[in-house]
């Protein structure tokens, strides 16, 4: 028994330790985002433009100067008859194996997305690395453009476009889109794409210093959607029309609407809108399907800025009828945009119909949807609850109005 313990000794420390295919960390390039673009020199090829980290980039937290945070990433582009190829060119001039595990989003230019995105749902579907996650763009300018920008406020902006993403419910001012969500749509026969709109804005930092040009920065922003039909997209809706869409389409948007006060319309009072939930009814009427999409959500004061004669509880009630207008307007205005221009049900009102009338829509409403989706009458039923104020119900202007 002893010699046996000693072989199993012997044999252990003979064997190298570690796991037998690790790879160092300056040995892998973690790509952060990827762009995927027509070729401009060839129309039926891909361009593909990836931002790896550079691991051994020299950071900085804040104050360092632009090399320094431009060395904290690598960026290059190749083209290919199939993303694929693109990708793989890329490998033959990298000094680190490409990784997609950490990609945080796939940026495509609108000039392809307009004759078929389907080639870059079925790359990134396929593979293995990809995380389902993962943030999908539409840009009305090159793809490369984007991935190429230094904006956003972190050393790496891959992992920037990712927080302006996760932050998007804040404005309520579109519904963000993600691999899954993208590809859930895309292969649901009922249902078409809708992809989240993503340009660079000048914005103007460090306000007050002499020289103010040097200031203004390009910014990445969300800004409106991309409404797809099939695998081509058609169109953009704005950002104030996309969140006439996320009122009911969004999970729980959170937004802030600004009404004209109860009595002086000049003047504003922001109201921030909190546990909104929406669902669509359906019903046939001779055949012909009716929706109701039923709003409900509690509003907050947030801003108002001159006083009020009215009781507390009248002013509540007061602005609880302009904000339901507001947003049934809205709501209105987004679904006859997509109803009459595009045409197309990214609304997800062939999918209601299915469930909740599934013997008439397979025996007949399926087969003329595309005809019958723009011409369906659409009500809008909007309830808001002005649930409370802040703690100081006198607006501040009061105070020195009075001194």
């Amino acid at each position: 028994m002893r010699k046996l313990i000693l072989s199993v000794l012997l044999i252990t420390l003979l064997l190298p330790g570690g796991c037998w295919d690790m790879r160092e960390i300056n040995e892998i390039g973690l790509v952060m985002a990827v762009g995927i673009d027509k070729s401009s020199r060839d129309p039926n090829l891909f361009w593909v433009t990836v931002q790896v980290a550079n691991p051994q980039g020299s950071g900085s937290s804040g104050g360092g100067d632009k090399e320094k945070n431009e060395s904290q990433v690598w960026i290059a582009s190749a083209e290919g008859r199939t993303i694929f190829d693109a990708i793989r060119e890329i490998a033959r001039f990298s000094s680190q194996r490409i990784m997609w595990a950490h990609n945080n989003i796939i940026v495509v230019g609108e000039s392809l997305a307009r004759e078929d995105i389907t080639p870059v749902i079925d790359f990134f579907t396929h593979n293995y690395e990809l995380r389902m996650k993962t943030w999908v763009a539409i840009t009305p300018l090159q793809a490369s453009d984007i991935i190429k920008s230094n904006a956003g406020m972190g050393n790496i902006p891959g992992r920037a476009i990712t927080e302006v993403f996760r932050f998007q419910k804040l404005t309520g001012l579109g519904l963000p889109s993600d691999l899954l969500n993208v590809f859930h749509d895309f292969s649901d026969e009922n249902n078409h794409i809708l992809i989240s709109r993503l340009t660079l804005n000048q914005a103007l930092t460090e306000a007050g210093l002499a020289n103010v040009s040097e200031n203004i920065v390009e910014q990445i922003e969300i800004s409106g959607m991309a409404v797809f039909h099939n695998t081509r997209m058609l169109g953009y809706l704005s950002a104030d029309e996309a969140r006439g869409l996320s009122w009911f389409l969004g999970e729980e948007p959170n937004s802030v609407i600004s009404l004209p006060h109860p009595e002086n319309s000049v003047k504003a009072v922001a109201v921030e809108m909190r546990s909104v939930h929406a669902k669509i009814e359906s019903r046939l009427n001779q055949d012909m399907p009716e929706f109701t999409i039923e709003i409900s959500g509690t509003g907050h004061i947030t801003e108002e800025d001159i006083s009020s004669s009215l009781t507390m509880d009248e002013f509540k009630s007061a602005l609880e009828g302009l904000a339901e207008q507001q947003i049934a307007t809205e709501v209105r205005s987004s679904v006859s945009k997509v109803q009459k221009e595009f045409r197309s049900d990214v609304l997800k009102f062939g999918s209601t119909v299915h469930v909740q009338h599934k013997k008439e829509w397979n025996q007949d409403l399926k087969y003329r949807w595309a005809e019958t989706f723009p011409e369906v009458e659409v009500e809008v039923v909007v309830n808001v609850s002005i649930d409370s104020s802040t703690l100081n119900q006198i607006p501040q202007r009061n105070y020195k109005e009075r001194s």
